[in-house]
């Protein structure tokens, strides 16, 4: 009879498989959540810039200036103010949002690419005559519930869908 007190090689090998498929799954369950949570992101920053264009569009009757414009670019689009996006709002007559977020880029794929050095944004166009525009971005995951997919989709004054601008 054996008094010896202890684990077997087999028991620490078992105990150690466990562990690790324990980590691996709580790793890929933390990199989802940040995913979405850089998606969340994305879309909150398009809705205020949707409201700030709004109320653009309220006060001026038309929407900016802009083709293929990168928002949040700190010399053509970091505000927007009664003279459109502008680099500096600091002589503005109003300012309808003070800095205009651009994309989280950590996670994309440089789908929606524009700009001049050409990088990940969000690409504001006017459409014809002032009286429309779109925002093509880029999403890391698909949003059934909202009609949104992974890649690029665009947001209009009519709301924001799936796929790209037309």
């Amino acid at each position: 009879m054996s008094t010896q007190k202890g684990f077997t090689l087999t028991e620490i090998l078992l105990m150690g498989g466990v562990i690790l498929l324990v980590s691996i799954l709580a790793v890929i369950a933390v990199n989802s959540a940040r995913s979405k949570q850089r998606d969340a992101v994305r879309l909150g920053n398009v809705r205020q810039i949707q409201t700030s264009l709004e109320n653009y569009f309220t006060d001026r009757n038309t929407y900016p200036m802009g083709v293929a414009l990168p928002l949040g670019d700190s010399a053509q689009s970091t505000c927007l103010g009664s003279d459109g996006f502008v680099g500096n709002c600091s002589g503005a007559d109003t300012v309808f949002l003070r800095v205009v977020p651009g994309t989280y880029q950590k996670g994309l794929k440089g789908l929606m690419m524009c700009g001049e050095p050409t990088r990940d944004a969000f690409c504001y166009t006017q459409g014809e005559d002032g009286m429309s525009y779109t925002i093509q971005f880029e999403l890391e995951n698909a949003v059934s519930m909202a009609g949104l997919i992974e890649g690029i989709n665009c947001a209009t004054p009519n709301g924001i869908e799936g796929g790209t601008c037309e």
